[in-house]
């Protein structure tokens, strides 16, 4: 199907509605890699709206977490400036211009790896996103509360983590603090309860089944083994190679921190297209992180951030199961 300007200016209404107001600036960042139907549609939805955007578009940056260029990073500091918007093919949300503006008590949406076809009016985009934020609700109060967190599946996943005094957080298209003195966001399309477990505390094994960072849709599951916080072995066939290879190229020790983030998608309007966007977001899967930490409050900070997805994860927080088989049980 084929998408004009016009219709994904209207899907694109929503997250503006729920992120700014008339009379705002917005800076959005994309690249060359990216549909430019998108760009088009989220500036005429600005303009509809009587909000003022501005469009940057730079070439596609080299891997995941990577800072966009230079003069762009400066302008997305510009205290005028009231929403900045990541429509880019590579993730910036564990980049390091995400820490300078929630420092800087800026708002940010993330529109990473984003496609026309995610936009449809029966895609997720068009999810209840005020339901999803109350159970999403119940999933962080859970994670807040908690003291330990473990993850497993018939797909051979046992892991193990403290969260104990971290944050649980439900970031359903609706801005939230990252800090209780700085800036935050969310993300479009979303859904999505996560924590980000203590550094050093994860024990185990993951074995990422759906989708993952640079590598799609999943042919052969990918297997993290984790020692006292550190992934110590990736195991698999062209999707671990591919990891093993941005890692250590791109990658530093901290880059092996896992897991950095737990999270369980809530979304019922995803079905998998092979793009961590919206697959991540599907209901009732669990996408876990390694790396960077620092936009999620944690204490780890590295050059990236990759994450993966498991399909029918079972999650519980001190004996409690928030999910399993495919179903959200809180």
């Amino acid at each position: 199907m084929t998408y004009s300007v016009t219709d994904i200016a209207k899907v694109m209404q929503t997250p503006l509605k729920l992120n700014s107001k008339p009379g705002d600036k917005i800076l959005v960042i994309t690249d060359t890699r990216m549909d430019p139907v998108l760009w088009q549609g989220l500036q005429k939805a600005a303009n509809d709206l009587e909000i003022e955007p501005v469009i940057a578009i730079m070439n596609p940056r080299a891997a995941h977490s990577s800072d966009p260029a230079s003069p762009i990073y400066r302008a997305a500091l510009d205290p005028e400036l009231d929403l900045v918007i990541y429509l880019t093919s590579t993730a910036m949300a564990h980049a390091r211009i995400t820490d300078d503006l929630i420092d800087k008590n800026q708002r940010f949406i993330l529109m990473e790896e984003l496609n026309p076809a995610m936009l449809g009016p029966d895609g997720p985009a068009g999810a209840d996103y005020a339901a999803m934020n109350e159970v999403g609700l119940r999933i962080a109060k859970a994670y807040t509360e908690g003291d330990t967190c473990h993850v497993t599946c018939p797909n051979g996943t046992n892991l193990t983590a403290s969260i104990k005094g971290r944050p649980g957080r439900s970031i359903a298209g609706i801005p939230i603090r990252m800090k209780p003195d700085g800036g935050g966001g969310c993300a479009f399309p979303d859904g999505e309860a996560h924590v980000c477990p203590v550094e050093g505390t994860g024990n185990g094994t993951v074995v990422f089944d759906l989708t993952a960072h640079s590598v799609g849709a999943i042919k052969e599951p990918l297997k993290l083994t984790i020692e006292d916080g550190w992934v110590t072995k990736i195991e698999g066939g062209r999707e671990a190679a591919i990891w093993r290879d941005i890692l250590e190229k791109h990658g530093d020790r901290n880059s092996y921190n896992c897991p950095a983030e737990i999270s369980i998608g809530l979304n019922p309007k995803v079905t998998p297209t092979g793009w961590m966007r919206t697959d991540k977001k599907m209901y009732a899967t669990s996408h876990i992180g390694i790396g960077d930490t620092i936009a999620l409050g944690g204490t780890c900070h590295a050059k990236l951030r990759l994450e993966g997805v498991i399909r029918h994860p079972e999650i519980s927080v001190d004996g409690q199961t928030l999910t399993r088989g495919g179903k959200i049980l809180v």
